[in-house]
């Protein structure tokens, strides 16, 4: 077919957009609406390509997601749709037939970051030498980008690309930054989209963040791991609420581990964040026995899954690694849609502080030595009264009887008048009682010495990893039954999940002072509060399993005076 000087200009701009190839991953990528994506890969797959590509579809209308797109069209119902699904000669919502008009964007600025800028050296440590480490960000863009949408390129002192709106409207630029800038000099005006290249520091990564707010925007990082992982880890990978594998990692990761492994895989973590993870193998243009070459010289299965088929690893400094959303926190309405048997062994705590939130826990074992925590509470003690506070644990305590409730022993120390919070927090339960809510309960303060109650939470999360969902941890052995002791967090106690899936060993501030000094070995007081609750309750001899027969008989009356109880 003969093609018109215009046709032959238009096809020849659009040549490099349209040689690329599609593929899985590029779709999930353009279809996925999260707020934050982690695309991590094997070397050579060509992520950087895939995302660059991405964001040029974004500026031509073409995003499968219509709000990621420069342009987009809204009704006056909320309905939104991309420009390619608008006909412009009767642009109409299709589900209510309302007008659409264009989102008035308060940004129009794309933020692409990696370890350099284009063109700029980096400084590599041997004797003050520098060597050329290229920003692939910018070749891969300008690679997809059709050239007349250039209004203006980057130069050596401006490093941010001008371009047209095909659309007419305002100018959309594309900022290059990089990670050794520092924070202060990458803050100001909101962004539309950020896209970090590989693992930036932690402090450059949360100051993207504000940044995104005005157009409610997102946030993409691309990932090789290296052998050692980052904070990325925790903060992305580990709290994905959907992870979506390519077959060649999914198959490498049957023959390496022996489990199914599935494409497509929910977790119960309630964040906007996908995980997409590709291999090497993925790459449309390499073919196998390239592939095979690329990493002929690596012996160690470990470093081939991970330079090969991007398998992250956990090396952080998390306290609980073995929590995890998609095994310990369970749906309450599918265990428990009657609320848990009062004839189990209840017990609860509070991590008391002077001036920061109070956290309450409750946590019931059941006859087979299982720990379910079902109850949680935190209030400010700066807002409510010693009375206010114990009346809100009372009520979330209904007319369970506790054999356990401990407090922290700094409740004994801290004095309101004459008394003691320890002895307000007694007196406060003993007139509710009177009230008639709640049953008879005296606090003791918990043991603060050694680590028992920590050992006990560590064991308790791996046997339910082994036994991978509650009332499955019978065990027999030569004819003797026994039962694992594990551990469960109910869905309606987020926070109590979060606090041990989140909570870490403290670090050194910098990382010279890491690799020159012996860790810390002491834990960060953030996402501790909850999980002191649980340590604290399981030290104590008195929180065993109750065998299955037993009868409840009513509480010994407490004396007003003295408030003496028993545990």
């Amino acid at each position: 077919m003969d093609l018109n000087a215009t046709d032959a200009r238009a096809y020849n701009d659009f040549q490099g957009y349209l040689r690329f190839k599609f593929t899985w991953v590029y779709k999930q990528l353009i279809t996925c609406p999260a707020k934050f994506i982690l695309l991590i890969t094997g070397n050579q797959f060509g992520k950087t390509g895939s995302v660059a590509r991405s964001f040029v579809d974004r500026i031509l209308g073409w995003h499968r997601v219509p709000k990621k797109n420069v342009v987009y069209f809204e009704c006056e119902s909320g309905h939104v749709y991309a420009p390619f699904q608008v006909n412009f000669k009767d642009p109409r919502c299709k589900a209510c037939g309302a007008p659409l008009k264009m989102h008035e964007r308060s940004s129009r600025v794309f933020r692409f970051c990696a370890e350099t800028q284009p063109g700029q050296s980096h400084n590599t440590g041997e004797g003050g030498k520098s060597a050329e480490v290229k920003n692939t960000q910018y070749p891969e863009f300008k690679k997809w980008l059709p050239p007349f949408l250039i209004k203006k390129d980057i130069t050596f002192r401006n490093t941010s690309m001008i371009i047209k709106d095909p659309y007419g409207g305002d100018d959309i630029i594309v900022e290059f930054v990089s990670y050794n800038q520092s924070t202060q000099s990458v803050a100001g005006q909101q962004r539309l989209a950020t896209w970090e290249d590989e693992a930036p520091p932690p402090d450059f990564h949360e100051e993207q963040l504000p940044r995104l707010l005005a157009e409610d925007g997102d946030l993409t990082v691309t990932y090789t791991p290296v052998d050692r992982s980052s904070w990325l880890f925790d903060e992305m990978y580990d709290n994905a609420r959907l992870i979506y594998r390519t077959k060649a990692v999914v198959d490498y990761l049957k023959r390496s581990t022996g489990n199914d492994v599935q494409r497509v895989e929910r977790t119960e973590n309630p964040s906007d964040i996908v995980v997409i993870q590709a291999a090497t193998d993925d790459n449309p243009v390499l073919l196998p026995g390239v592939i095979d070459g690329l990493f002929r010289s690596i012996g160690d299965p470990d470093v081939l899954g991970i330079r090969r088929y991007g398998i992250f690893k956990q090396l952080s400094g998390r306290i609980f690694k073995d929590f995890d959303y998609r095994v310990h926190f369970i749906s309450r309405e599918q265990y428990f849609p009657d609320g848990i048997p009062h004839d189990w062994v209840h017990a609860r705590g509070i991590d008391y502080h002077p001036q920061t939130d109070w956290h309450c826990g409750f946590a019931s074992l059941s006859p087979q030595n299982e720990l379910f925590i079902w109850g949680e509470l935190r209030m400010s003690p700066e807002r409510y009264t010693t009375k206010e506070i114990a009346h809100e644990v009372a009520v979330i305590g209904k007319d369970y009887k506790f054999r356990l409730n401990l407090v922290d022993p700094l409740a004994e120390a801290t004095k309101k008048d004459t008394v003691s919070v320890f002895e307000d927090l007694n007196r406060a339960f003993y007139d509710l009682k009177k009230e008639g809510i709640g049953f008879n309960s005296y606090w003791n303060t918990w043991d603060t010495k050694g680590e028992r109650g920590r050992d006990a939470v560590h064991e308790r999360l791996k046997n339910s990893k082994e036994c991978k969902q509650p009332f499955n941890n019978k065990v027999q052995k030569d004819g003797v039954v026994t039962y694992l002791p594990t551990i469960w967090v109910l869905s309606t106690c987020k926070v109590s999940a979060e606090y041990m899936k989140n909570w870490r060993w403290e670090e050194w501030a910098n990382s010279r002072d890491a690799m020159a000094k012996d860790k810390k070995n002491t834990p960060e007081q953030k996402y501790s509060h909850m999980n002191m609750v649980w340590e604290a309750l399981l030290k104590e001899t008195a929180f065993k399993p109750r065998k299955l027969g037993w009868e409840s008989t009513p509480d010994r009356n407490y004396g007003a005076q003295h408030f003496k109880g028993r545990r």
